[in-house]
């Protein structure tokens, strides 16, 4: 009975090397795996930061084109007041009375 006892010892122990042993592989496997996916993952995420940076490029030369356009549209109309006070004085002294008088009724209330 002895060497019964012996010979299920040494299976047993056979098998946790085994499992120890295929447990070692599919940490490797694992690892491999796991490296693999962090490449793409990577990539990807290198490829998304590239494309954000290139929309937020486009979106500031719009906007830098928007503000000088409004720039050139203020500047337009500071001109054509000018004009107009100048060619018509005596209005727009009457005008700039009108609008003060009605801020100073809006203001009183």
């Amino acid at each position: 009975m002895a060497t019964t006892g012996s010979n299920t010892s040494k299976a047993a122990k056979a098998a946790v090397r085994n499992l120890e042993a295929r447990l070692a592989e599919l940490r490797g496997e694992i690892d491999e795996v796991m490296a693999e996916l962090a490449e793409k993952t990577g990539a990807k995420a290198s490829a998304t930061a590239d494309d954000v940076a290139d929309t937020g490029e486009w979106l500031l030369d719009d906007l830098r084109a928007a503000i000088a356009d409004l720039k050139r549209q203020a500047t337009d109309a500071e001109k054509k007041v000018v004009e107009t006070a100048r060619e018509h004085p005596v209005q727009t002294l009457a005008v700039a009375f009108g609008v003060g008088f009605l801020v100073s009724m809006l203001l009183r209330r």
